[in-house]
C-alpha cells in the first residue's frame, strides 16, 4: 500500500513545528556564585561582557581581575576591558528597593535588592528576566552591584562583607527548541525515505 507523500509531510512538519508553537514553560535561571572575597580595602570597579570582574585594592593601587571566581590577573593600571555594568533603573511592579541605585538593567534583564514583593517571597538580591526572576542570596544589605548583558552579575553584600559574582549558566531555550525541531525534520527525511 503506498502512502499518500503530502498528508504525511504535513503531519511530521506539525510535529517538527510543536516545539516552536506550544510554549515553553517560564523558569528561573541557573546561576553559579563565586565568593571574590572580603571587601575590606577593595572596591567593586565593573565587570565586562565576558564577565570578567575587576575589583580595586586600595591598599596597594592594584586591580584585580577575575574570571570564574579565580583571580586571572593583576596591574597597577585599570584594565582595558569592554566594561558592560548596565544602567540604573526601576524595580518591578510590586517589589521594592532600599533606592534608585540599588537597581540595575541590561539587555532585558535585572538585578535590584527586593526589601518586599507581591509574592511574599524572601527579601534579599534578585536577577534575572523580569518574567522569571531568580533569588541569588536572601536578605539583605546589599551594596553595588552590576550587571552585564548575558545576566552575569556581581555585588558587594554589606553584610558578610564579601565580594560576590554569580554567571548565568542558563542554556538558552530557543537554541535547544531548534535542536528538537531540526532533529524531528531529520527523522521525517529518513521516514519519507524509507515508505517511498
Amino acid at each position: 500500500m503506498k502512502i499518500p507523500k503530502l498528508p504525511l509531510f504535513a503531519a511530521l512538519l506539525l510535529l517538527a513545528a510543536t516545539p516552536f508553537l506550544v510554549p515553553a514553560q517560564v523558569h528561573a535561571d541557573t546561576y553559579q556564585i563565586f565568593d571574590l572575597g572580603s571587601t575590606s580595602g577593595r572596591d567593586l570597579i565593573g565587570i565586562d561582557n565576558l564577565g570578567q570582574v575587576v575589583i580595586l585594592n586600595v591598599f596597594s593601587g592594584d586591580y584585580l581581575t577575575y574570571s570564574n571566581g579565580l583571580l586571572v590577573n593583576t596591574t597597577s593600571t585599570l584594565p582595558t576591558l569592554n566594561y558592560d555594568n548596565g544602567t540604573p533603573c526601576s524595580p518591578p511592579p510590586g517589589f521594592s528597593a532600599p533606592n534608585l541605585s540599588s537597581v540595575v538593567c541590561n539587555n532585558g534583564r535585572i538585578g535590584f535588592e527586593s526589601l518586599s514583593n507581591p509574592n511574599g517571597e524572601p527579601t534579599g538580591l534578585y536577577t534575572g528576566p523580569v518574567s522569571s526572576l531568580t533569588l541569588l542570596e536572601p536578605f539583605g544589605g546589599l551594596e553595588t552591584r552590576q550587571l552585564n548583558s548575558f545576566g552575569d552579575i556581581t555585588w558587594i553584600d554589606g553584610q558578610t562583607e564579601e565580594n560576590f559574582e554569580a554567571i548565568d549558566r542558563t542554556t538558552p531555550e530557543p537554541g535547544s527548541l531548534l535542536l528538537v525541531g531540526t532533529g524531528f525534520v531529520s527523522l521525517f527525511a529518513v521516514l519519507r525515505r524509507k515508505l517511498s
